[in-house]
């Protein structure tokens, strides 16, 4: 399933990411788009994620919860 939008964009720089995208390859300016969200949420997220593994194995700014606190707090997201 797919959700179309409608995007806004100044005209400088449309044109720098029109040369832009055409350069990298991209078919046209939504599939460049398009590459550029998935590559931030999946970086941002994989950053994020390292992150809190890390605080969690030094035990440094994470909740120090039991399975039943741990389950009920997770349920709350």
């Amino acid at each position: 399933m797919t959700q179309q939008i409608s995007l806004t964009i100044p005209k400088n720089l449309f044109n720098a990411s029109k040369e832009y995208y055409q350069e990298l390859g991209y078919k046209n300016i939504q599939e460049f788009i398009l590459d550029l969200m998935r590559k931030k949420v999946i970086l941002e997220n994989l950053e994020r994620y390292t992150q809190i593994e890390s605080r969690m194995k030094t035990g440094k700014g994470v909740k120090k919860l039991d399975q039943k606190q741990a389950i009920e707090y997770i349920k709350g997201l």
